[in-house]
């Protein structure tokens, strides 16, 4: 197999509420910290020479110490945006993104994502087929939601 120039290493979401991703990600889903520092950053879509911004960078890491990583950036200074707009009832979008996770126990994750402020459950888990390359056929079990800053999160769990 010929090897690609390009691995991909992590995401960075940006976040305004920082503290109920880490319940989702870190304390919900498992993922371990990595790396939690304050860092000095030029803010996206900024105009070009203004000054770097302070921001609490955590990136979490799943099964692979290289690959897979999430980051949550929250930008430190009072100018910071909003948080998320309540997302109920929209479809996503071009230009939007679907996050999908794969987890050990969907139905126990749903269950504690529940109790989340600012988590939007789109559907109870579900358990959908899908045919494989092989021509056999693959059933996954998945809840959707919207996490506390509104980012779209596909998790499933492979069932036999």
């Amino acid at each position: 197999m010929k090897k690609v120039p390009t691995d991909f290493r992590r995401v960075t979401m940006m976040v305004s509420r920082m503290e109920p991703a880490l319940t989702v990600y870190r304390d919900i889903l498992g993922m371990e910290a990595y790396y939690d520092q304050e860092v000095e950053v030029s803010v996206p879509g900024a105009a070009p020479g203004e000054p770097r911004s302070p921001a609490r960078l955590v990136i979490l890491k799943c099964n692979d110490p290289y690959i897979g990583m999430l980051g949550l950036m929250e930008l430190l200074d009072t100018a910071s945006p909003a948080p998320a707009p309540h997302r109920e009832g929209t479809r996503l979008g071009p230009g939007e993104a679907v996050f999908v996770m794969q987890h050990d126990n969907v139905e126990e994750a749903y269950e504690k994502l529940k109790d989340v402020e600012g988590v939007q459950i789109v559907n109870k888990p579900e358990v959908s087929e899908f045919k494989r390359g092989d021509g056999g056929v693959l059933h996954v079990e998945g809840v959707r939601f919207f996490d506390p800053n509104g980012y779209f999160v596909d998790l499933n769990q492979v069932v036999e």
